[in-house]
């Protein structure tokens, strides 16, 4: 693998910024999904037990459900995006790293697995979650969202063309030796 800075190219403040949001959103999301997998039930029942208050008045009353009910009802969904998240926070973990590495091939990944964060972190902020668990659907979903504009900038879009002339520049050297 070679390095952006090896080319002799100058690094872009662009992809600089691109990259470091997209880790930051990677981060977000594989500690979404770690937070749920190794807390489980512990973290998902504060929330729960605020469910019945919020939303299901009748049951709660009845008896028809308990706290214990709900959570069993929630934790394979839990689980579930846990492991969702967990699968694009490590893609977008690698293509956020090769985007600092000017690669345009990451930018392409690393803009379909944002779009996939931000669905997922919009879909769990309209959700019944512990705060923390929103707090970092937030952060990814900002950080997601501004990753897929600036990615995409003139600045960017120059530093991987320089990056890729540099690279055929030195295959084509090495070719004339």
């Amino acid at each position: 693998m070679s390095s952006y800075s090896s080319t002799g190219a100058r690094r872009s403040r662009t992809l600089t910024i691109g990259g470091g949001l997209g880790l930051l959103g990677a981060l977000s999301g594989l500690l979404w999904g770690a937070m749920v997998l190794v807390q489980g039930e512990g973290l998902i029942r504060p929330a729960v037990q605020e469910y019945p208050q919020s939303e299901g008045h009748d049951l709660a009353s009845r008896g028809l459900l308990t706290v214990d009910d709900l959570t069993g009802i929630a934790m394979p969904s839990f689980t579930s995006r846990a492991a969702i998240w967990l699968v694009i926070g490590l893609v977008t973990l690698v293509s956020a790293a090769m985007v600092l590495a000017a690669h345009n091939w990451a930018r392409v990944v690393l803009t379909v697995f944002a779009v996939f964060g931000i669905g997922l972190g919009l879909r769990d902020l309209i959700d019944l979650n512990p705060a923390l668990l929103n707090a970092f659907d937030v952060i990814a979903v900002l950080s997601l969202l501004a990753v897929l504009v600036v990615q995409w900038l003139p600045g960017a879009n120059r530093a991987v063309r320089a990056r890729k002339n540099a690279v055929l520049a030195r295959k084509a050297a090495a070719y004339a030796v």
